[in-house]
């Protein structure tokens, strides 16, 4: 796990540094590029998978996420979906399988600051949330059980993506969900797929 936390800190850094050494190109209008036109700061999305630490359980979990972000003049905006989990399948081999019972889901809507470039994307934002799902604990008995938990949260993640394609790439994510009851704090890979391209030059 650390391994895989290193290698992402180490794309996302020499990432950024491209970032910022490249000379083209920040455009704020529609541009030609390779015989098509595109438009800069278009909606995105990012779907991820990855792993992340609970701190509440103590324990790490696997978790995917979908996001959805726009620009409002300015202001970058974020709508997305987050879920988390101890183990997506558990039980019996096979058709057998069935999802664990200890989930999280997490609905939330940020703001923040996106920066792109030809080859590159990279956006911080941070918002409320929705989270809710199950948590374990013990009975008198001893035996184990699942209670519903549903409270309000906070969600913030930072991305970066290496786009070979102007709006088609692939980078990763480090976020971070924090309320109540859930507290995970990891790394993503994801997909960027972008509206940006607008017609060919013809």
């Amino acid at each position: 796990m650390k391994k895989v936390i290193f290698g992402i800190a180490l794309f996302m850094f020499f990432g950024l540094n491209s970032l910022y050494a490249q000379e083209m190109l920040n455009p704020k209008e529609d541009f030609l590029f390779d015989g098509k036109y595109f438009d800069p700061y278009s909606p995105y999305v990012t779907i991820g998978a990855g792993y992340g630490a609970n701190f509440q359980q103590q324990e790490g979990e696997q978790n995917v996420a979908v996001d959805f972000h726009m620009n409002f003049n300015e202001l970058a905006t974020n709508l997305g979906y987050f879920s988390s989990t101890d183990r997506f399948l558990d039980g019996g081999g096979g058709l057998r399988q069935h999802h664990s019972r200890q989930r999280l889901h997490d609905i939330h809507l940020g703001a923040g600051w996106r920066h792109e470039r030809l080859k590159h994307n990279f956006a911080i934002y941070g918002g409320v949330s929705f989270a809710a799902g199950r948590t374990p604990t013990l009975t008198e008995e001893g035996n184990e059980a699942f209670i519903v938990r549903r409270t309000p949260g906070v969600y913030m993640q930072a991305h970066y993506s290496h786009k070979p394609a102007y709006d088609v790439g692939y980078g990763a994510t480090l976020y971070f969900a924090y309320s109540r009851f859930f507290k995970i704090v990891g790394v993503q890979a994801h997909i960027f797929l972008s509206s940006a391209f607008k017609a060919y030059n013809r």
